[in-house]
């Protein structure tokens, strides 16, 4: 049998194995390579091969089980109900073959085996040596299939891609079909195409105030690029459009009918890549049930939705979607208030909006503006170096009307986690973009997690198995949850990657944008700064910026590289602390309790933690070390081993005789949030 790689086929493992620790730009979106000729007969939608991916997977590894297990006939059955899924595929021919050959039946075995080679399989070595193929080695008809693999040609995506043309741009549309669009099984989104008509004479703005006449004003120069080649897409079914006629240039992104019935239309752009500059926007959100989320947090917390964020980043994507409860004044909704920031990290990757529905609209005004103001050379620089976005993205924050100076971009003030429209300031944005020139663009920081303190579950910690702090880590975002009971936690960040597009020095700045500074020590490891060393200690729930009414649990530091003329976009570091846990250290930093119970009254996003029902109080000898801990709920009391076993027996003078691992677990009722028992 032959072993199909599930990095290749899970969707959400090759998205992940794809982008995750990237140190360079993307490559170009282009048309994934076509499927053989023949692969065709009960072609499936290219919509419906995301669902066709993920069977085809568990499908796979069930027969893989069946295979050891030496239930051949029931393993061939599975196959052939993969081959229904993907035709084309040369692993499933091969594995079919091999339940054939085990189950004595030669002439179909050596007729699928023939199909694979067809096909493109070529490891000759592995069929010549196959266990699972011996009752046909001596057949001449193998012999001569072992010889013709060495010419056989493989395309291992290719069960995977259709033969996608770009799609044409008609009255200032593009729509989204099975023609100009395929599916790339190594991230695991769809790709589209289309085929813009030659620049017309369209206005670059109609309106606009004081931004607008800068534009008009520089297309009569002929030294604006306008939006001729730009997208957008909204992904809300029309609930809030921006403003696309005040920008008559712009192409605005459709959705065929086969689309829609599938519902790639609406919420949480995770889906497409186009193979153009884009920016869009969903006003909707997750609104019922315990995980009720904006879009934004819901891209944060799946394991998913970083990795796509940082593929659309460096796709020349730009997406817009609103906080809708997630970064409102208040805590835990009372009083009919908001929660404080629940989002979990801070990003360059998306612009979240202050408000809810129709708040995004502003910003994708001025994002428009901003592409449109770049000069032509400029633009083509930054699409095909995919720094569109983080340089848009500097502008951005760069101009912020609370960034009254240069000093300013480097603290919180430029950088929160969700912006308001009021502090946009268009003319601003449009006259920074169209300063640019080609031989000097701004840099781009990149940042990697060399080191950390890695905490123990069960003993640091408490939580399901198999979940730790790691939130996700790109090249431009890092998020931690900050689950472990240490007081003060070191972590050491290098920027090291990060590069200038006219290759000149770097001067490297980090800044604590959220958080008690004198909490947090940022130690150079190197001369030039590129790499430090965080030590951050135990933050509680605290205001934003002073003064403000909005409060976090969450630190953020920045990362920043400037070429001498300009700063690059931020990179994040991002660590979330637990308001549903009341923790008391002594001055020294040793942990003495942990209340659980009373603190699980404080909202927690339950995708991040699950609360409590219990306290936990640490005991130490005369020297300071830890000797364990008592966990109390009412009246029941447990004794707990520094290394986190459940003492069940103590022998006379107290030490402990007999223990037992503990394990902890969700429970909880459908519909409601779950918490975490201990078992």
């Amino acid at each position: 049998m032959r072993q199909v790689l599930l990095a290749v086929v899970l969707m959400g493992a090759a998205l992940s194995a794809g982008v995750q620790g990237q140190t360079k730009p993307a490559q170009p979106a282009t048309a994934p390579a076509s499927r053989p000729d023949d692969a065709h007969a009960d072609q499936p939608s290219v919509f419906d091969l995301p669902r066709l991916q993920r069977d085809y997977a568990l499908i796979n590894a069930s027969v893989a089980a069946l295979f050891k297990q030496g239930k051949y006939d029931q393993a061939e059955q599975r196959i052939r109900f993969a081959l229904r899924l993907v035709p084309h595929d040369v692993a499933s021919h091969y594995n079919l073959a091999c339940a054939l050959a085990r189950q004595g039946k030669a002439d179909d075995a050596l007729a699928a085996l023939s199909r694979a080679v067809e096909l493109g399989y070529n490891d000759r070595n592995h069929m010549a040596g196959d266990g699972d193929l011996a009752s046909l080695h001596e057949r001449p008809e193998f012999k001569a299939l072992v010889d013709k693999s060495v010419t056989a040609k493989p395309d291992l995506d290719a069960r995977w891609h259709f033969t996608c043309k770009p799609g044409p741009v008609a009255d200032g549309q593009a729509l989204v079909t099975e023609s100009d669009t395929a599916w790339d099984a190594r991230v695991g989104l769809f790709r589209v195409l289309f085929s813009f008509p030659p620049k017309s004479d369209a206005p670059i703005a109609a309106g606009y105030g004081q931004a607008g006449d800068l534009l008009r004003t520089w297309q009569k120069e002929g030294t604006a690029a306008g939006n001729h080649g730009d997208l957008y897409d909204n992904h809300d079914s029309d609930h809030a459009n921006m403003h696309f006629k005040t920008f008559p240039q712009l192409t605005r992104v459709e959705y065929s009918e086969q689309a829609k019935k599938r519902h790639l239309h609406h919420g949480l752009q995770a889906t497409f890549l186009f193979a153009h500059p884009t920016i869009g926007n969903s006003s909707t959100a997750l609104t019922s049930g315990p995980f009720w989320r904006s879009q934004p947090r819901h891209a944060l917390t799946t394991p998913r939705g970083p990795f796509v964020l940082l593929a659309q980043y460096l796709s020349n994507h730009l997406y817009v979607y609103p906080e809708h409860r997630d970064h409102d004044g208040g805590r835990d909704g009372a009083d009919k208030k908001g929660h404080g920031d629940v989002l979990p990290a801070n990003t360059p990757f998306m612009i979240i909006s202050q408000g809810s529905s129709g708040s995004d609209v502003a910003f994708l005004d001025a994002a428009a503006a901003t592409l449109a103001a770049f000069r032509p050379e400029v633009k083509q620089k930054l699409i095909q170096s995919h720094l569109l976005m983080p340089t848009v993205q500097m502008i951005f924050r760069m101009s912020n009307k609370m960034v009254q100076s240069e000093g300013d971009y480097l603290t919180g003030k430029a950088h929160p986690t969700a912006f308001d429209s009021k502090q946009l300031d268009p003319a601003k944005m449009v006259r920074m973009a169209h300063d640019l020139q080609a031989d000097a663009l701004p840099p781009v920081v990149q940042i990697r997690v060399t080191e950390e303190d890695q905490p123990v579950s069960g003993v640091d910690y408490f939580d399901v198995p198999g979940r730790g702090e790691r939130l996700f880590d790109t090249p431009f975002a890092v998020a931690r949850v900050a689950r472990s009971l240490r007081y003060t936690r070191r972590m050491v960040v290098s920027a090291e990657g990060s590069k200038d597009p006219q290759n000149k020095p770097l001067k490297y700045h980090w800044a604590v944008l959220r958080g008690d500074a004198a909490r947090i020590k940022i130690n150079p490891l190197k001369p030039d700064g590129s790499s430090v060393e965080l030590l951050i200690s135990h933050h509680e729930r605290r205001p934003v910026l002073e003064g403000s009414e909005l409060e976090s649990n969450r630190v953020d530091i920045g990362a920043f590289v400037h070429n001498g003329q300009h700063y690059s976009a931020p990179a994040f570091i991002s660590l979330t602390y637990l308001d549903n846990q009341e923790r008391t250290y002594d001055k020294s930093g040793r942990l003495l309790s942990v209340d659980y119970a009373a603190a699980a009254r404080h909202y927690v996003d339950p995708a991040l933690e699950l609360p409590k029902k219990w306290r936990d109080e640490y005991h130490y000898d005369s020297s300071g070390k830890l000797t364990g801990w008592t966990r109390v709920r009412g009246q029941d009391r447990q004794v707990f081993t520094p290394e986190g076993k459940l003492l069940v027996k103590a022998g006379e003078a107290g030490q402990a005789s007999q223990t037992r691992e503990v394990r902890y677990a969700p429970q909880g009722k459908p519909g409601q949030a779950p918490t975490l028992e201990q078992q």
